[in-house]
């Protein structure tokens, strides 16, 4: 059990905790992370223990710490921004004629785009890097200021990311 003399790391580690359930909730946030075992952390353990039905004693036994770690666990996710996809390789290019997963990832970003620059179609998912596709990106990269060869190489596809993370945060 997790009491006022036990390690300042092991109760740091708890308030730490605490405060993630605290800030995930909306609550004012009372516990310190300073390791001493005080009102302000007695408390909040025993409103996590009164409200999931646990014996309300103000210790950390081993059900209290497993339920106050899942549900900082949960919290931290919950405030946590979603893993980035890093999917387009160091020194590639991209060019009419090849069929990648890659390429669908190209067209679901033009497809994205397309409400904001209206001068292509929809592709389809195919995976197919066409010459309709070729031009669209042309017509991109003279846009943005990149040499215009109708090849995604990293500075076209970090614009295209660019734009679409501008287009996704703007709501659409």
């Amino acid at each position: 059990m997790i009491q006022a003399n036990d390690e300042q790391a092991v109760i740091r580690q708890l308030q730490t905790m605490l405060r993630s359930i605290q800030i995930a909730r909306g609550d004012v946030v009372t516990v310190p992370v300073d390791g001493i075992y005080d009102t302000a952390t007695r408390d909040a353990v025993e409103q996590i223990q009164h409200e999931n039905g646990l014996a309300v004693t103000g210790k950390v036994d081993l059900e209290t710490y497993n339920l106050i770690y899942g549900m900082a666990l949960e919290a931290d996710f919950a405030a946590s921004e979603p893993m980035p996809l890093y999917a387009f390789p160091k020194g590639r290019t991209l060019s009419a004629g090849e069929v990648s997963d890659l390429v669908i990832l190209v067209q679901v970003i033009l497809n994205a785009l397309t409400d904001g620059y209206d001068d292509h179609p929809h592709f389809k998912l195919d995976g197919a890097y066409t010459d309709d596709i070729a031009a669209a990106i042309r017509r991109f990269q003279m846009r943005n200021g990149i040499p215009p060869t109708g090849d995604v190489d990293k500075a076209t596809w970090n614009a295209l990311v660019r734009n679409y993370n501008k287009y996704r945060d703007a709501g659409a």
